[in-house]
């Protein structure tokens, strides 16, 4: 029986939020578990962050759209910063999520990050996908799989919160609320409101409130 097969692989996975934007380099290790007579099972079964970027404003263009030359100077900065080169990266995934995800086309960020990995995959993330990345990512569903209990993860981002709910390691049920941390800004240092999200006026107005940017 052979024995599995491992490979190497550097990636960079960037995480477009509504605020926010953060990117991380690693070194995945994939494995195939089947046996020779198997059909191939390909699993990721080891990994190592090489670089965590600052986190950036994410760059727009007015309200309704991302930068994506922004995006690829953020990229090209880290890669720099990480003391790598684009040839050395061979796979990439870009996620959009919150309200970001409603406002971007994701063949520009493809056409913008050409050239900085060998494959790059774009994706956006709709707010139950999202709830349940958060959720795994904080550790929310592997505690309800060792304490066998109901655990809720609740992920508060720029303009949208996201509720997962796990038992047993698995997203049983999902929420997300058009309620975040940046719904209304103000100028930097001072007290004048210079936006207004929709969502915040409409619960302005049913709230009876008047205020105005």
């Amino acid at each position: 029986m052979p024995e599995p097969v491992k490979q190497r692989i550097m990636s960079v996975g960037i995480d477009i939020g509504t605020t926010t934007t953060q990117l991380v380099i690693s070194q995945l290790t994939i494995e195939n578990t089947a046996s020779g007579s198997l059909v191939p099972h390909v699993e990721i079964t080891g990994k190592e962050v090489i670089h965590r970027s600052r986190i950036y404003f994410t760059p727009l263009i007015g309200r309704d759209l991302v930068n994506a030359v922004a995006v690829a100077g953020i990229v090209e900065s880290e890669y720099q910063a990480a003391g790598l080169t684009a040839d050395v990266i061979d796979t990439g995934a870009v996620i959009i999520t919150g309200e970001t995800a409603k406002k971007e086309k994701a063949k520009a960020i493809i056409d913008a990050l050409a050239g900085f990995a060998g494959d790059f995959v774009v994706a956006t993330a709709g707010a139950n996908l999202e709830a349940i990345f958060a959720g795994k990512g904080s550790g929310a569903a592997l505690y309800s799989a060792q304490k066998h209990q109901v655990v809720v993860n609740i992920d508060v981002g720029g303009g949208t919160s996201n509720y997962a709910v796990f038992y047993e390691g698995k997203a049983v049920d999902s929420a997300c609320l058009n309620v975040g941390g940046r719904l209304i800004e103000f100028e930097p240092g001072g007290d004048r409101i210079t936006y207004i999200s929709r969502p915040a006026e409409i619960a302005l107005h049913f709230a009876g409130q008047r205020l105005q940017a």
